[in-house]
């Protein structure tokens, strides 16, 4: 009679654990016996209960993570905890740690393709797909790694470029001063600006394409 009465308050105490277990946060993994204390919502026939609004609007905002969705889109994917990340499994569950449902692993970005080009370090705007050498300086070419997926600039580049410009703009006019001998018409350079100023605008000139560019 003791016995009888002993498996049946042991059976009686599973059941009340398992009442216990029966309305659970799929987000935060909080349980309750009393359907009332969390807010009820029904989502593909089935009723969800949520400890509170942050949690309903957590579910609402993406419920197959916590509802696992298809069972074959959650097939094969990693889930993990977001307070214990060692703990990874394929499919939605609950962590056995803290019982908070297990989140969707987020893939890793892929690695950004890249391709490599050579370029002339003294001739920037001598681009090439394939080794070789500059075809005006006679320098070996250079490699450079230039991404497919993201167009960033190079600031190595730009300012080369920049020098470059800057240079040429300044070194044109001294050419012309310097051959106007030799430029038909150069002559009349040298009635307009006396031989003194035409030397003093070529140092002008000279100095920052020497010192700079």
């Amino acid at each position: 009679m003791t016995n009888i009465t002993h498996d049946h308050t042991h059976k009686h105490g599973h059941k009340h654990q398992d009442r216990k277990a029966q309305y659970v946060d799929p987000v935060c993994g909080m349980n309750t016996a009393d359907p009332s204390a969390f807010a009820p919502y029904e989502h593909d026939g089935k009723t969800y209960y949520f400890c509170s609004d942050h949690c309903l609007a957590k579910f609402k905002s993406d419920p197959d993570s916590y509802t696992g969705g298809d069972e074959e889109s959650s097939e094969g994917s990693a889930y993990t905890c977001p307070m214990h990340p060692e703990i990874v499994q394929d499919g939605p569950g609950t962590c056995p740690k803290c019982g908070m449902a297990l989140e969707p692993v987020t893939p890793a970005a892929p690695t950004p393709t890249t391709k490599t080009e050579y370029t002339c370090p003294m001739h920037p705007e001598i681009v090439r797909a394939e080794p070789g050498t500059c075809p005006k300086c006679g320098m070996a070419l250079e490699p450079r790694a230039i991404s497919m997926e993201e167009e960033e600039g190079n600031p190595e580049y730009d300012y080369m470029r920049k020098r470059f410009i800057f240079g040429a703009i300044l070194t044109t006019p001294l050419v012309i001063i310097a051959m106007r001998d030799l430029i038909p018409g150069g002559h009349v350079l040298e009635n307009l600006i006396s031989g003194r100023a035409l030397g003093w605008l070529e140092l002008i000139l000279a100095t920052p394409v020497v010192l700079w560019a």
